[in-house]
């Protein structure tokens, strides 16, 4: 299905504001930046937030703060991947949106984290500390958004080889070095805030050939 054919899809199926259920779909779990009231009207107002089914997948907008969304009781161990497909609607922020792992302790957290701009980073995360061991790149860029359009954009964490390689449609943009195969950990998503997003897939991945050496 083509891009056009899929945003008409999602503007005809939404119902209307008032007959959709605005509460943030139970079977997953977020964490905001700040509190935010949950959106009822047509507009996403500033201090609000919308989180929402909309097959297919979810529909999340931000406002003044971000957030954090975890599906509940899922978690990865070993060789594992994750998939995420989504569409970056228009006039987003320069804030990061991406994938993240965080132990099943709430302790320890990494975000591969893309902008409009293209570019990527990674921010480790423990408390109230951060650390950027990967800044944002200046030599490998996915496509920007013009500010204008719809454009969809599949973000790829593997974890094999003694890395964590982050890629943003099919192509590798910086690989994370950790050590074995790495503990159980929870997979996530990242919306910063200002930003107008679909996510169409959030996919668990169990790879099946071998590891491609480094």
């Amino acid at each position: 299905m083509s891009l056009a054919k899929i945003t008409t899809a999602m503007v005809l199926l939404a119902t209307p504001i008032a007959a959709q259920d605005v509460r943030a779909p139970a079977d997953w779990t977020a964490r905001l930046d700040a509190p935010q009231a949950i959106a009822t009207g047509q507009e996403v107002l500033a201090g609000e937030w919308r989180y929402t089914r909309m097959p297919p997948g979810w529909h999340v907008t931000t406002t003044e703060a971000g957030v954090v969304l975890f599906p509940n009781a899922a978690t990865v161990s070993g060789r594992w991947g994750i998939e995420v497909e989504l569409f970056l609607f228009p006039n987003p922020s320069d804030e990061g949106l991406g994938i993240v792992v965080e132990g099943v302790d709430e302790e320890g957290q990494y975000r591969f984290l893309m902008r409009r701009d293209g570019q990527a980073s990674l921010e480790a995360r423990s408390g109230a500390m951060v650390v950027t061991p990967q800044p944002w790149t200046t030599d490998t860029v996915a496509t920007p958004h013009d500010g204008t359009g719809v454009i969809k954009y599949t973000m790829r964490l593997m974890n094999e080889s003694g890395h964590l390689a982050f890629s943003i449609n099919g192509h590798e943009m910086f690989a994370h070095a950790v050590e074995g195969d790495g503990p159980v950990v929870v997979p996530g998503l990242r919306i910063g805030r200002g930003l107008n997003v679909h996510v169409s897939r959030f996919d668990l991945v169990t790879p099946l050939a071998p590891a491609r050496p480094r």
